[in-house]
C-alpha cells in the first residue's frame, strides 16, 4: 500500500523523484539505465546481498522482459505507472520480503512456479534433488508420492519428467494444495497431478515405486539464525521439524514408508546435514537395503536414497 502518493518532479522527460512508504528513488533521467541504478542504489543501501541482480529481476518484471534483454532497453523512458509499480517492489524487498515472493513466482525445473508466503520458496537444492532423482530412476515409476509438496515443485517436476505415472501429492495445508493445484494448470498439468489434504500419509493408500519429500528439517536455534528473508516471511512449519526436534519428520517419514514402497521402491528425501548417521541407521534397522547419503554441488550432505528389497 502507498503511504502517500507518489510525487514526479520536473514532468519525467528530464528528472524524475519518486517516494513510497519511506523509499526515496532520484535519477537524472527515467531511462532504464539510469532507473536500473537507482533500484541498486536502494537495494544496496538496505543491505540486499545482490542489489544489481535483484534490481535487474524487479525492473525486467515490471517491464514485462527477460533479465538478460534489458541492456537492449537502456534508452527506453519508463511511464509513470512503471515507476509506480517499481517503487512498490522496492519498498517490500528493501523490508527484506525474499524476491520471488515480491515478483510471485520462480523458476524450477522448467516450471514456472507461482510462490506466495504460504508455500517455501523451491530451492537450487532441490532442483538438484529433482535432477538426481530424474537421474537415478532408470527405469520410470508407476506411482509416485510427493509428501509436503508446498508449491508442487517436486511433483509437477516428476509428472513431467515421467510422464506415464501417476503421482499424488499431499500437504497439511490447504492454502499450499491451492497454490500447488494453479501451478499445475500454469504449467500444463493440469490432471497429471492428483492433490490430496493430508497430514503426511495418514491419507494415503496404495503403494508406490517412488515416495519424495523435502520436509521440515530445522530446529527452532537454527530457524532463528536464518535470515530475515527466511525467519520473517517463509512459512515456519515447514521449515521447523515437529516438536522442534530436527529429525522428527525425517525419521517418521523413513518409519511410514516402508509399507507404502513397492518391492524395488525408492525414498528420496532432502535433509540436513546433521540427520545423516541417524537415518542410516533407522533405514537398515527398518529393513531398507543400501541406504546412502550424497552431498550436494557446496559439499554439503543434503539428500538421502533407500531402497525397499525385492
Amino acid at each position: 500500500m502507498l503511504s502517500k502518493p507518489p510525487t514526479i518532479k520536473s514532468r519525467l522527460p528530464s528528472c524524475w523523484s519518486i517516494q513510497v512508504s519511506e523509499i526515496s528513488i532520484d535519477c537524472d533521467f527515467n531511462s532504464v539505465r539510469y532507473v536500473l541504478a537507482a533500484v541498486r542504489r536502494q537495494l544496496a543501501s538496505a543491505s540486499i546481498e545482490n542489489p544489481l541482480l535483484d534490481a535487474e529481476w524487479i525492473v525486467s518484471h515490471v517491464l514485462g522482459v527477460g533479465r538478460l534483454k534489458l541492456p537492449l532497453l537502456y534508452a527506453r523512458e519508463l511511464t509513470t505507472v512503471e515507476i509506480e509499480r517499481i517503487s512498490r517492489l522496492i519498498d517490500r524487498r528493501t523490508s527484506r520480503e525474499p524476491l520471488q515472493y515480491v515478483l510471485g513466482n520462480v523458476l524450477f525445473a522448467d516450471l514456472d512456479l507461482r510462490v506466495t508466503s504460504s508455500v517455501l520458496i523451491p530451492r537450487p537444492e532441490t532442483e538438484e534433488f529433482f535432477e538426481r532423482i530424474v537421474a537415478m530412476n532408470e527405469c520410470p515409476p508407476d506411482r509416485i508420492l510427493d509428501l509436503g509438496t508446498g508449491s508442487g515443485a517436486l511433483a509437477l517436476g516428476l509428472a513431467r519428467a515421467f510422464t506415464g505415472a501417476e503421482v499424488i501429492a499431499v500437504d497439511q495445508s490447504k492454502a499450499a494444495l491451492t497454490l500447488a493445484k494453479e501451478n499445475a494448470e500454469r504449467n500444463g498439468l493440469k490432471g497429471r497431478v492428483r492433490f490430496l489434504l493430508s497430514d503426511w500419509m495418514e491419507q494415503v493408500e496404495g503403494k508406490f515405486d517412488l515416495i519424495v519429500s523435502n520436509p521440515p528439517y530445522l530446529d527452532d536455534d537454527e530457524w532463528l539464525s536464518c535470515d530475515p528473508e527466511i525467519r520473517d516471511f517463509e512459512p515456519k512449519v515447514a521449515l521447523v521439524a515437529e516438536s522442534g526436534d530436527s529429525a522428527a519428520d525425517l525419521m517418521r517419514i523413513v518409519t511410514n514408508a516402508a509399507s507404502r514402497l513397492h518391492p524395488g521402491g525408492v525414498l528420496a528425501l532432502e535433509t540436513g546435514e546433521g540427520h545423516f548417521a541417524c537415518l542410516l541407521e533407522l533405514a537398515s534397522q527398518t529393513g531398507y537395503f543400501n541406504p546412502r547419503g550424497f552431498q550436494d554441488l557446496r559439499g554439503c550432505q543434503r539428500f538421502f536414497f533407500a531402497y525397499w528389497p525385492n
